[in-house]
């Protein structure tokens, strides 16, 4: 019996209210919950309720990989299952049947009483958008993490609600998910790399990303950053991954490739040496990016630009799943998706509208800052400044350290006090009516230690004191 969280829980009620003929009595679902929260567990169970009322239930997912792991989910709620998909015997008796699109497209299709769309932000397939005509009487439930497009069509021509589950923030805070550290690798030139469909041009993003100081920061990175953790690698195409990996092998790390080509076999071959450890870093085309779970990968390195925030987001959601052990998931950024879609963990506005005429709407993270290697808090004027840093969303609490930053630059070059910084802090804090965070008061302390000042800890906690006790008499 598999036991959901609360959240999930609360997600299935509001879908059937959602259903529901005497409340709101929707026929059309777009459910949106962040990558690695289990989106599968959640429709799983909507399943097996679907089942005991005897309903027909057609699931339908955009590639092979997702029809096995979907099946093999399915069957931990006492659900069987039959499979619509190439090279699989079919079994038209089960009540639930999990069909790849392409083989779906290509044969009979099942009845069905609900239909569920994996991977949902894939719906605006002329594929897809006939299974509306042929089940004119089903109920619909698109389940996505990423619910938009990389041309900024709505999804309001399919669906009739959107049911966000909550955002990033909640599920890191509440343990849900690991807290990310996004950290700089090396800016790639795009600036002659023309646009194919609306994404980089995969021929010359090739040419760019193969350039040999590019190559050699990846090992870098991981070297810096991640080393000896399970890490995997997002690539431009095979040839590129392919000498990601000899790259790896010559600097010491066990290291695959696995592509859509990959014979079966030996693909799970390689994911199960990846998953036991035996293989350390995994790169890829387009492969593991949706619906792969290994929760203790403590790395993803992204060394392949792309327009797509889909792809980006479902990329960096491979390291978000907490694993005894692991504190954070890092983020090795070679491609400056930074720079395109905003840091990789924050919170963002979804729609069923189109974002065509506000393109940036859920793409544009809120001004960053970066933290070098001893805790320093550095303002990026340029994004050239950014490399070798972990990036950090710039809170008002960050904005105002940063001008302890400055007072703190003054006073050492002109041989001041440095209790001088945090008494010009003090009055800045006071001015603006706040008090000193803890956050704000354990940085001030970790950088007069740094400078040599010994007695920082009981000094920041008398003028934490005398903030409060001016603020209180200004009221």
């Amino acid at each position: 019996m598999v036991t959901l969280r609360p959240y999930q829980t609360e997600g299935i009620k509001r879908i059937f209210e959602a259903w529901n003929p005497k409340l709101l009595n929707l026929r059309n679902i777009l459910f949106q919950m962040p990558t690695g929260t289990g989106k599968t567990t959640v429709f799983s169970e909507i399943v097996r309720k679907a089942t005991v009322k005897n309903k027909k239930i057609l699931i339908v997912v955009h590639r092979v990989e997702l029809v096995e792991q979907i099946a093999d989910r399915l069957t931990h709620f006492g659900v069987g299952v039959g499979i619509i998909s190439a090279r699989q015997k079919a079994n038209p008796d089960c009540d639930v049947q999990v069909a790849t699109i392409q083989t779906l497209s290509r044969r009979e299709y099942p009845p069905a009483d609900i239909v569920i769309i994996d991977e949902c932000h894939h719906s605006k397939a002329a594929t897809y958008q006939t299974l509306w005509e042929i089940y004119p009487e089903a109920r619909f439930l698109g389940v996505t993490a990423t619910p938009t497009r990389i041309n900024g069509d709505g999804f309001d021509d399919l669906f009739e609600i959107l049911i966000p589950l909550g955002k990033l923030s909640f599920f890191f805070e509440k343990g849900y998910l690991a807290h990310i550290k996004h950290l700089v690798g090396c800016i790639p030139d795009l600036s002659k790399v023309k646009q194919r469909m609306r994404d980089y041009d995969i021929e010359m993003l090739h040419n760019v990303m193969l350039d040999n100081s590019i190559m050699a920061n990846l090992i870098d990175s991981y070297n810096k950053f991640a080393k000896g953790k399970k890490t995997i690698v997002f690539a431009v195409d095979i040839e590129h991954s392919k000498e990601i990996v000899q790259r790896y092998i010559n600097a010491g790390f066990p290291a695959a490739h696995i592509d859509a080509t990959t014979p079966k076999n030996e693909r799970i071959d390689i994911l199960n040496k990846f998953r036991s450890g035996e293989i350390l870093v995994l790169s890829n085309v387009d492969i593991v990016s949706e619906g792969f779970d290994v929760p203790d990968c403590e790395a993803v390195q992204l060394a392949r630009p792309t327009k797509s925030l889909v792809l980006y987001l479902q990329q960096v959601g491979r390291c978000m799943r907490p694993y005894e052990g692991k504190d954070c998931g890092l983020v090795l950024d070679n491609a400056g998706l930074w720079l395109e879609h905003g840091l990789s963990y924050i919170d963002r506005d979804w729609t069923l509208q189109s974002t065509k005429k506000n393109k940036k709407s859920n793409h544009t993270s809120k001004e960053v800052v970066a933290m070098d290697d001893e805790g320093i808090l550095r303002e990026i004027t340029k994004p050239v400044e950014s490399v070798g840093l972990e990036l950090t969303e710039l809170t008002e609490e960050l904005e105002r350290l940063l001008i302890f930053e400055s007072y703190l630059r003054i006073a050492i070059a002109n041989d001041h006090q440095l209790t001088s910084a945090v008494y010009k802090y003090r009055d800045l804090l006071i001015s603006k009516s706040v008090e000193m965070s803890d956050i704000e008061e354990s940085y001030c302390r970790k950088r007069l230690l740094k400078n040599g000042y010994n007695k920082a800890k009981g000094f920041l906690f008398y003028v934490k004191n005398d903030i409060k006790q001016a603020l209180q008499e200004i009221k």
